[in-house]
């Protein structure tokens, strides 16, 4: 950490300081001076969130690294490590005296979080500033909380300071526990991601790398999505842009085929993890994640289905999954239609909330018959990575069973409308 005691001004505002090392405008808690990340553009950037922050805890800090005990690995992508760790002191947090002063509080001496450190970010480029201010911007939103930035004094890569998930991912849960989870917990579960992924959306931004592994756990029926490196806003899409990135069986078709990733390719993903979530196994664990795959994929090939799965949520799924990415739903849409299921399994009463109850009661019947043995391809990698292969891939189309499902009018009296679910009071 370093110091700026030398300094007259403000380091944000550039106004001499009212009292010493102090400029009540910029700072009413007393916390811009005295460190540095030992980047400008860091700096700047925290500095930004702690400007007059509108409720004690809204700001981001600077933590030296040696507020960290208990470090261990508990994950590992294609673009960054996370870790466990006891953060010592917990986050700032501040509290306004009858006098009109501010008194900084611990209330948690020691606190659990997750440290996740960005491969290669030594030298802070706009492609990780970019992922620290979408995920302020979401977690402001009620999405996973962050805390601030710190960086391992050894490789000097920065580390971003998150809520820690006591429940992992969704990938590790559906391998360790599907055969106890439920359709309502699977509901809700899919639910809250998709408040974020709506919340993101209306931000502007697209996630571009949403799987059930970034789909983060803390109970058994809230979740929140994370991982925004390779989030951007749709101002930056880039049509010739060859490279894709992601884990292959989740990228929708359109995306493979090297058109411009849109919000439409984030519902696609939405599809193949209601597949996942109805088997228990990730999709396509038994094929080789290359080209023959992205040929399958583009010419309508789709992951499974578990046994008893409803078939009005086979129907939404395939929505999702549809090769016209115009045709999909919106994350909205999704959210609306996934809060109207679940509320009918809490106990709505009306005609079509009862067919629901009781299709979702006939699936819960399925689960422990349901296997989740499965061997897995060598070559199905399930972290992020890049793929170069647009001008091989023919124009994605459907498949006959989607096309079937998606033309189906008897599953559609079971499907929420947009009417029904509107008239739903959100709780979130």
């Amino acid at each position: 950490m370093g110091t700026n005691f030398s300094k007259s001004s403000c380091s944000y505002c550039n106004k001499p300081f009212i009292e010493e090392l102090w400029c009540k405008e910029c700072d009413p808690f007393g916390i811009m001076e005295g460190w540095t990340s030992g980047n400008p553009d860091i700096d700047k950037f925290l500095k930004d969130t702690m400007y007059k922050p509108k409720f004690d805890f809204e700001f981001l800090e600077w933590v030296t690294f040696d507020r960290f005990t208990d470090i261990k690995e508990i994950g590992e992508g294609g673009f960054a490590k996370v870790y466990s760790a006891t953060w010592i002191g917990g986050y700032s947090s501040f509290h306004k005296g009858d006098d009109g002063s501010w008194q900084k509080v611990n209330s948690r001496p020691m606190m659990k979080v997750a440290l996740k450190r960005l491969n290669g970010s030594q030298n802070m480029s706009d492609k990780y500033l970019n992922e620290f201010k979408i995920h302020w911007k979401l977690s402001r939103l009620g999405g996973l909380r962050i805390y601030g930035l710190t960086n391992d004094p050894e490789t000097k890569e920065f580390m971003m300071i998150i809520e820690f998930a006591s429940m992992g991912n969704l990938r590790s849960s559906l391998s360790n526990n599907f055969n106890k989870i439920w359709w309502k917990n699977k509901i809700k579960l899919l639910y809250g991601s998709l408040v974020d992924l709506q919340d993101l959306h209306k931000l502007g931004y697209f996630h571009k790398d949403f799987h059930s592994g970034n789909i983060l756990r803390f109970d058994d029926t809230i979740s929140r999505i994370s991982d925004f490196g390779l989030s951007g806003p749709a101002s930056e899409q880039k049509s010739d842009d060859s490279v894709v990135y992601g884990v292959m069986p989740y990228i929708a078709p359109e995306v493979l085929n090297g058109e411009s990733y849109t919000s439409s390719s984030d519902i696609y993903s939405v599809g193949v993890i209601m597949a996942e979530l109805s088997s228990g196994k990730p999709p396509f664990y038994d094929k080789k994640h290359d080209l023959s795959l992205a040929l399958a994929i583009c010419n309508g090939l789709r992951p499974e289905f578990g046994k008893g799965t409803p078939e009005f949520y086979k129907k939404l799924a395939y929505k999702c999954l549809n090769a016209n990415p115009v045709e999909r739903p919106t994350a909205k849409e999704l959210k609306d239609t996934f809060e109207f299921w679940y509320y009918s399994i809490e106990g709505w009463k009306n005609e079509m909330g009862s067919e629901i109850i009781k299709a979702f009661k006939e699936a819960d019947k399925e689960i422990p018959n349901i296997s989740t043995l499965y061997k897995k391809n060598l070559d199905a990698v399930y972290a992020s990575r890049a793929f170069t292969f647009s001008n091989l891939l023919p124009k994605p189309v459907n498949s006959l069973i989607i096309t079937s499902y998606i033309n189906d009018e008897v599953c559609d009296s079971q499907l929420t409308n947009l009417e029904i679910s509107n008239s739903i009071q959100l709780r979130r």
